[in-house]
């Protein structure tokens, strides 16, 4: 079947606790115990672990919280995740759902999805790995985004002015920004929206809030196994020449042609309105 290997090596990242994430939490106090106070240069972060009732908080090292309330995130795969991890079974996050229910959300939709993230969904897992804030369960149970979020199906309907352009949300990558998979264009590229570069949904298509480009599902998901960093920098405000080629060319993203549906060719109805928003910020700047 097409994309065996691929699926292999997504289920052999997703199902290894120590490397199903971008970034991987250990108890702090077993860090210490293991590696002494000199691994606080390999920690990216700690974190407060989750109260019930509440949620979890980022923390300095300073904090005063005690050592064993305290988890340290590090690297996916680096060596003390993966000692602190090497008795504990590799496994699904979250089963892998039915065909039955696979099916049940396509006819939701009315489309198909594209036929490896079928696979993925029906034999690796039904989301809670991936990039960024991991990927977007199907209904019913598995990950949703930033825990108590949406699912992806939930997370498409809320807004079918942008599904209807985009496609099929994959991943919550924080604030506004969300990776989606086209389920009409060749290949299934993946993008990377944020809506809050989105600033006039009335006059303009939100194909303006993308930011990179993959060209297909396939890549998208090598990469992540490949262990490629995928988050790419927001362009700051740049100047509307800069925009209409819309990919920085670094991490994920890969060239496109302007006559791709999500480039923004020179007769697309909302670029008009771009060049006015632009303009108008130019304006202002220069008049201050």
């Amino acid at each position: 079947m097409p994309h065996d290997d691929l699926i292999q090596r997504i289920r052999r990242r997703a199902w290894d606790p120590a490397r199903r994430h971008d970034l991987v939490y250990v108890p702090l106090d077993w860090l210490k115990r293991e590696y002494g106070e000199n691994i606080r240069s390999r920690i990216h972060h700690t974190q407060q672990t989750l109260r019930e009732g509440g949620s979890t908080m980022r923390l300095n090292f300073d904090d005063p919280t005690p050592d064993h309330l305290i988890n340290a995130a590090l690297e996916a795969g680096a060596s003390e995740a993966v000692k602190y991890f090497s008795d504990v079974p590799h496994a699904p996050p979250y089963p892998p759902i039915s065909e039955t229910d696979l099916r049940a959300c396509e006819q939701r939709i009315g489309q198909e999805l594209p036929e490896l993230l079928r696979r993925v969904y029906t034999e690796v897992g039904n989301g809670g790995f991936g990039p960024s804030y991991d990927l977007l369960s199907l209904p019913s149970g598995g990950h949703r985004a930033y825990e108590a979020g949406p699912d992806a199906l939930e997370e498409y309907e809320k807004r079918p002015e942008v599904s209807s352009v985009l496609g099929f949300p994959l991943v919550a990558a924080g604030c506004s920004m969300y990776w989606y998979v086209s389920l009409t264009l060749p290949g299934n590229p993946v993008c990377l929206w944020d809506g809050d570069a989105w600033d006039f949904p009335d006059v303009q298509s939100p194909k303006v809030g993308i930011v990179a480009i993959c060209s297909s599902l396939a890549e998208w998901f090598d990469r992540w196994v490949d262990g490629r960093n995928l988050e790419t920098s927001h362009p700051e405000r740049q100047d509307q020449q800069e925009r209409d080629g819309i990919v920085s060319g670094r991490n994920l993203e890969t060239s496109h042609s302007g006559d791709d549906s999500w480039g923004i060719p020179e007769n697309d109805p909302w670029l008009a309105a771009t060049e006015w928003e632009y303009g108008l910020e130019r304006d202002l700047t220069d008049g201050a």
